[in-house]
């Protein structure tokens, strides 16, 4: 997933510290782990936060400063560091943390997430209200809304909405419900984590999942990002405070593209770019 990233000696070293810091094998998840096993949120989210790390930092080195960041879910934590509001082994730390307490708060097949499409955010939470063991989780577009739970009210939630005109329901390939009051057990030992970290102000806005709006200060971090296990992401909320900001091009840091993707509902006259490789962020200069 990251190979390439480590043939930058800085990049490569920056890797090993980060490893360090955080107990974790980062350099051979970056280089010889295969889906099965990044597929896991113990090793997806280190692996994850060091590359959008590791490509902002080559960004910034080309000239590229961000305006403001903001992260879907774990990408908050590369956001964040992006914003010098925390060090890049700081942040591998806290991210490593939380992908274990994560694994660890919910056994794998007991919850799960489902994506609905068609429907409005509205749409969806009203039916799923008064549901038991089934939430919103993620609110990423007018017409994309993700569901989270235990896996029997996941299941009978995606056949109500499927009855209120959902054009599709995704199982989503997660190991737990994340961003729902099951997290709370990985929310709490989390903030065990948080507490000890050197926080700073950002020093450009960082959009936070769980208000859609800017951090106000370093003191506010440890309880937001607490609160963002158990809580809906509200990505469609945070890149409309981007758009009121006057964000006018984004780009996306990491291996896929599914933020460039709902970019085309949500900011359709917006420049877009993905860029995942050294050599994606050296062009990613020249557009």
């Amino acid at each position: 997933m990251g190979a390439d990233l480590l043939q930058d000696p800085d990049v490569a070293a920056l890797c090993d510290r980060c490893a360090e810091a955080a107990g974790v094998d980062l350099r051979r998840l970056l280089t010889e782990a295969d889906d099965d096993e990044l597929r896991l949120t113990q090793n997806a989210q280190p692996a994850l936060t060091f590359t959008g790390i590791a490509l902002a930092e080559l960004l910034r080195r080309r000239g590229v400063e961000p305006a403001a960041a903001a992260g879907h879910s774990v990408g908050e934590y590369a956001a964040l560091c992006a914003a010098g509001a925390v060090s890049p082994e700081e942040a591998i730390q806290a991210v490593a943390e939380r992908g274990r307490a994560m694994s660890e708060a919910s056994p794998a097949g007991e919850s799960t997430m489902a994506a609905v499409l068609g429907l409005t955010p509205e749409q969806v939470e009203q039916t799923v209200r008064g549901l038991d063991g089934v939430w919103p989780a993620n609110f990423n577009t007018p017409t994309q809304t993700v569901i989270a739970g235990r896996s029997a009210a996941v299941e009978s939630a995606s056949e109500k909405l499927r009855e209120a005109g959902a054009r599709r329901v995704i199982p989503l390939n997660v190991s737990a419900a994340f961003h729902t009051p099951l997290m709370e057990a990985a929310a709490k030992r989390l903030r065990g984590t948080l507490s000890t970290l050197h926080w700073q102000a950002p020093r450009l806005p960082v959009i936070a999942n769980l208000t859609a709006e800017p951090y106000p200060d370093a003191a506010a971090i440890p309880d937001t990002l607490e609160r963002q296990l158990v809580s809906p992401v509200r990505w469609a909320g945070s890149v409309g405070k981007l758009r009121e900001m006057g964000v006018d091009a984004y780009v996306e840091l990491g291996p896929r593209r599914a933020l460039t993707g709902m970019l085309r509902e949500l900011h359709p006259e917006a420049a877009a770019h993905n860029v995942a490789t050294p050599e994606e962020a050296r062009i990613a200069l020249l557009q």
